[in-house]
């Protein structure tokens, strides 16, 4: 039996598992500009891929998807370059739409955007545009704030155009880092909905992939905390070791892992990591002394509990807080000097 386990990149149609009331909401919700938040290896590529997927597949479908991702953008210049590589990359929709990327060259990126949409409309179909790494907008602002309001002003012609851009939490920051007079890029695109680890149901159906005894799975799911990534990376190297503990403690000890959670809370706000590091050190605090205790503000602690909470970087239960898998606490107990030098940028 071949290894039906994928870490490390993008999973779509078969290979992705849950995610159905997201899509549902993504693809027949009211809502016409949507951030999605997630945390890193979470899932947020193998989600656009999966819409993309969906609305391709589907004979029912208005929506034309284009899948854009904008990671190494850096500038207004490179925005509009990737997004007409997104074009030429993708044969459906330029089959759907007739549009030919190369009449596309030279323009901004809020100009192909309307471009593409009208053609899609003429076309008959509404846009899909699924917008990856959002977060680097904060960096293609800093050479020309203006990109932001019109590429706002595009995202929001609703309802021909349906906008899905997925970031970290970083993306919250894009307002303070390119003050405008106009209103903020992330009016329209809030309140975020969270890409959260799966389901427990939801993991143990792709665990089922590799025959696992049903404790082995609860024991991965568990252990995992349900991680998308976590997961396969457990699995894949269970089916290939069938020795279960030997694997847990393996990739436990592993540096590339180590390095995933180091970047992790190195890209964490000060309040974040500090409530992280806390936990990690008295797990099972309640809530009534873990902001005194961080000093963090009541109101702050509430809404950056939950964000890391949905992030799948918590668990809490009946009023008690712990890091969510034990993967990450064992890192965090482990490397408390590596968590601690992300805070002032540095690496150990």
């Amino acid at each position: 039996m071949r290894n039906p386990f994928i870490a490390g990149s993008f999973v779509r149609a078969e290979n992705f598992f849950g995610r159905d009331a997201l899509l549902r909401e993504i693809l027949d919700g009211p809502r016409n500009s949507l951030w999605v938040v997630g945390a890193r290896r979470l899932g947020k590529t193998s989600l656009l891929k999966q819409l993309e997927y969906v609305a391709q597949e589907s004979s029912q479908s208005p929506w034309v998807p284009l899948y854009w991702d904008i990671q190494g953008a850096a500038d207004p210049r490179g925005l509009a370059d990737l997004l007409i590589e997104a074009v030429e990359d993708s044969e459906p929709f330029r089959r759907a739409t007739g549009v030919v990327a190369d009449d596309l060259e030279g323009a901004p990126a809020h100009e192909i955007l309307a471009i593409l949409l009208r053609r899609a409309v003429r076309s008959g179909w509404r846009l899909l545009l699924l917008i990856d790494e959002g977060e680097e907008l904060i960096t293609v602002a800093g050479h020309d704030p203006a990109v932001l309001p019109r590429l706002r002003r595009v995202l929001q012609k609703g309802p021909e155009l349906r906008a899905v851009v997925t970031s970290t939490r970083r993306l919250a920051r894009i307002d303070e880092a390119s003050p405008l007079a106009t209103s903020p890029f992330l009016a329209g695109l809030i309140p975020p909905l969270y890409l959260t680890p799966l389901q427990q149901d939801e993991a143990l159906r792709l665990l089922d992939r590799g025959g696992f005894d049903a404790r082995d799975a609860r024991a991965i799911a568990e252990r995992t905390a349900c991680h998308p990534f976590l997961l396969q990376l457990i699995a894949s190297r269970f089916f290939e070791s069938r020795d279960l503990a030997a694997t847990l403690e393996q990739a436990a000890a592993d540096e590339m892992l180590a390095n995933f959670f180091l970047s992790d809370v190195h890209s964490m706000e000060a309040a974040e990591r500090d409530l992280l590091l806390r936990i990690a050190a008295e797990p099972g605090c309640d809530r009534s002394a873990l902001g005194a205790a961080a000093g963090v503000a009541p109101g702050r602690a509430d809404e950056v509990l939950l964000a890391l909470r949905m992030l799948g970087y918590l668990s809490e239960r009946d009023g008690r807080w712990t890091v969510g898998n034990w993967f990450f606490e064992r890192w965090l107990r482990r490397t408390p000097a590596a968590a601690g030098a992300a805070e002032a940028g540095g690496r150990p």
